[in-house]
């Protein structure tokens, strides 16, 4: 081997390296010397390689001294990188480029046994077995399921018991015969168009999702916690749900969250819209005053008390009948009642005065009633000022026609209405025996149900 000697210091002279380069030619094999050296590899360049000539001169400083000892290393060497492109001459590379690159971990178990050093397989000769075919006419088992348990009857689940409160018990027992419903009206119901108010609440005309064709009048009340309201609620829709042909009748209740919707049959109008049109003649008003009085001699028959009669309470049909609503106000005759309820201009005087009073103060409401359906409005309808009014009604005659020309007999009814002293003053089984006497005399002219429906489909063409 080679090894490459340190050059001397400066100092040194030129004789003792050629005397060095001598001796090393001396002691190397015979085809080393005058051969070009074989690269060892990519030699790292100098920043400030520039000449052949600096690396001959560098060259002449190396002295090869002695073969046996080891070669210290000639710089940072670089191999040939496996995947490079550029050809080798060198053996090593050449070798490397054949063998097959393989993942690491893999390996060959080689067969050193041969191949008789495995059991050949036998041949089963157990017999297999195979699922049978499944028939559901075939019964596996005639008894019948029986639970896991003690009993062997099935457990029945507990009866679902929803919260009634004392307001909705209190409405079903008022209303053994009507509906009570609990669910959210507005799954049954549908086009909810208002057409009027009433005095615990509006009115809105709806449509049945359910059956065709069936239009109804729905009142919404907001409930109250006061308990007088409550009762209220339930007196009125006790009466609705009496069945008198002449009381609008109750379809049915649905309490849902803090309001009652009470559905009521759809009506054709009420008077108060005819005469937003026109007057109603002497003969139709005849007609739609013994209606009202019918009703009214079954409420008062029944204990009840309207306490605000007036034409927006009185409805028209289709066919021509009339039903009397809104019994918001109502009231029982055995309790002493005084309180100022009802329509101003309505009133009479023992109302306005507060004292006690009964069923004749509808009565003094239907002869105010009787004026405003010939007149087109009632009685004081210029006096704004509600203590003026109360005055004028207290200090003034009994009131009478003024806009209209009834005819002596209806002058003398309304008078006999409209009588300030209430112990003086008709029911309304004497005024309705009254005016069939006068009608079966001639003395007065009553419209049938079919001329009232024709003069209602005049006035109001329907839409």
């Amino acid at each position: 081997m080679l090894q490459t000697i340190p050059p001397q210091s400066h100092g040194g002279s030129a004789l003792d390296g050629k005397v060095l380069l001598a001796a090393a030619k001396e002691r190397a094999p015979p085809g080393l010397i005058g051969r070009k050296r074989t690269s060892l590899g990519n030699l790292r360049k100098s920043k400030s390689s520039s000449t052949a000539d600096r690396q001959q001169h560098k060259t002449e400083q190396i002295a090869t001294v002695d073969m046996t000892m080891k070669r210290r290393s000639t710089g940072c060497l670089r191999r040939a990188s496996f995947y490079s492109t550029k050809s080798t001459k060198s053996a090593d590379a050449s070798q490397i480029n054949k063998e097959v690159w393989r993942p690491p971990g893999f390996y060959e178990i080689p067969n050193i046994l041969g191949s008789n050093a495995f059991l050949k397989p036998e041949p089963h000769t157990e017999p297999t077995y195979s699922l049978r075919p499944y028939t559901p006419q075939k019964h596996i088992c005639k008894r019948p399921w029986l639970p896991a348990g003690k009993s062997p009857d099935i457990p029945q689940l507990p009866p679902l018991v929803r919260s009634e409160n004392e307001f909705e018990r209190s409405i079903r027992k008022a209303l053994p015969k009507t509906q009570v419903s609990s669910l959210d009206p507005r799954n049954k119901y549908a086009s909810f168009k208002e057409i009027g108010t009433g005095v615990n609440g509006s009115v809105v005309r709806t449509t049945h999702r359910y059956k065709k064709n069936l239009h109804l009048a729905i009142k919404r009340c907001r409930l109250d916690p006061d308990r007088e309201y409550k009762l209220a609620i339930v007196r009125e829709l006790k009466i609705m749900a009496s069945g008198h042909p002449n009381l609008i009748r109750l379809r049915e209740v649905t309490l849902w969250r803090d309001d009652v919707w009470m559905a009521m049959d759809l009506q054709r109008c009420s008077v108060f819209a005819v005469l937003c049109q026109r007057g109603i003649p002497e003969e139709y008003a005849v007609h739609i005053t013994c209606e009202t009085l019918k009703a009214l001699q079954y409420l008062h028959s029944k204990g009840f008390i309207h306490r605000d009669i007036k034409c927006e309470n009185l409805l028209l049909g289709w066919n021509g009948e009339v039903k009397l609503a809104d019994f918001g106000l109502a009231t029982r005759t055995n309790k002493r009642n005084k309180d100022r309820l009802g329509t101003s201009k309505w009133m009479a005087p023992e109302v306005i005065r507060e004292q006690y009073y009964d069923e004749t103060i509808d009565m003094w409401s239907l002869g105010i009633t009787v004026v405003e359906m010939m007149d087109r409005v009632p009685p004081h309808y210029l006096i704004k000022d509600e203590i003026e009014l109360f005055a004028a009604i207290l200090s003034d005659p009994s009131p009478t026609f003024t806009y209209s020309y009834p005819t002596m007999y209806m002058r003398g009814l309304v008078a006999w209405l409209l009588d300030e002293n209430a112990r003086t003053r008709p029911s309304a089984k004497d005024v309705y025996q009254e005016i069939i006497a006068h009608v079966q005399s001639n003395l007065l002219r009553m419209a049938t149900t079919t001329e009232l429906a024709r003069f209602v489909n005049h006035v109001l063409p329907p839409q």
